[in-house]
């Protein structure tokens, strides 16, 4: 089974502890001076041939699916990272594809994240950042993803791997080893070295892994992955406690939002992410000014000739 996957809809627990109201570790460290957070949602993928004439034009190619997929969406988990460098003129590719806003958050290439040699390869570690700093404006977090056995003896691991990375470079961590995490918090030892290296968090919303939320915020910025279950009910509850909890999380300054939306088969993120944005916009529209971007082919045919 995959992580965080359930097998069937009733097992999924609805009722699960509500981490996002616990207190928000590290909350009193962020800056408060942008008044108006900015939200990064989308998909793990854009090469979905099921999307044409659903987010994309009908009729429409392969090579033109980013494009149109920039236009309806702001960001992007890229997993094909995880899977082989890109070469630079790959990334300036992609990058021209789009339009100014849109974010890339590729996935750290698993020759580095998934061994326990992780800070044992410079090469391979300079190679990967120089590649995606290819990306400029248009480079959101970057994100490493470890193993599920990486657990909390290896923290000295990701210590040295931490003085590999360029200074600034952004950056968010997934941890899935359940040791990594206690009462819905990092444990602080990983906590502090996530802060002292400006270092963001991923929050994995997983509903057959409840035992890695948590409400822990080492910097301003966080990215969180929502692990769908094809459209259960389920699904679109829990969507509602990121939203209820979102007011909160802007009150101690958090300014940017990276949401992906993965589901067992990618076709029903499109109605997870519409209703995503349905509810931040009718909850947050009058009370912090945020109107997002939703999905609408007609504007994907309309801004796409102008791109």
């Amino acid at each position: 089974m995959k992580f965080g996957q359930v097998e069937k809809s009733h097992s999924i627990n609805t009722h699960r502890r509500d981490f996002l109201n616990q207190p928000l570790t590290g909350a009193g460290n962020q800056s408060k001076e942008l008044s108006q957070p900015k939200f990064y949602l989308g998909a793990p993928v854009w090469g979905k041939k099921e999307w044409v004439g659903r987010l994309y034009p009908p009729k429409t190619q392969p090579k033109d699916y980013l494009k149109y997929y920039a236009v309806q969406m702001n960001g992007i988990e890229l997993n094909t990272t995880f899977y082989r460098i890109p070469n630079s003129a790959q990334v300036t590719q992609w990058r021209e594809s789009v339009q100014q806003g849109f974010k890339f958050c590729p996935k750290i290439y698993q020759g580095i994240s998934q061994f326990d040699r992780l800070s044992e390869i410079p090469t391979l570690t300079q190679q990967f950042c120089q590649s995606v700093e290819n990306f400029n404006q248009n480079l959101g977090l970057c994100f490493l993803q470890l193993p599920p056995y990486f657990g909390p003896e290896r923290i000295l691991i990701l210590r040295r791997f931490f003085k590999l990375l360029p200074p600034h470079f952004p950056l968010a961590i997934e941890f899935r080893h359940p040791g990594w995490f206690h009462d819905h918090q990092l444990i602080q030892p990983v906590f502090d070295l996530l802060c002292e290296n400006q270092i963001a968090p991923v929050m994995t919303d997983a509903s057959g892994r409840a035992d890695v939320l948590h409400a822990s915020l080492s910097t301003s910025k966080v990215l969180i992955r929502f692990l769908g279950n094809s459209l259960d009910p389920s699904d679109f509850v829990r969507l509602d406690q990121w939203v209820n909890a979102f007011g909160r999380w802007f009150e101690v300054g958090i300014s940017e939002f990276y949401f992906f939306v993965h589901q067992p088969e990618e076709e029903g993120v499109i109605e997870l992410v519409e209703y995503l944005v349905k509810c931040i916009n009718e909850r947050y529209r009058v009370s912090h000014g945020l109107e997002i971007q939703g999905i609408d082919l007609q504007r994907s045919q309309s801004q796409i000739e102008l791109f």
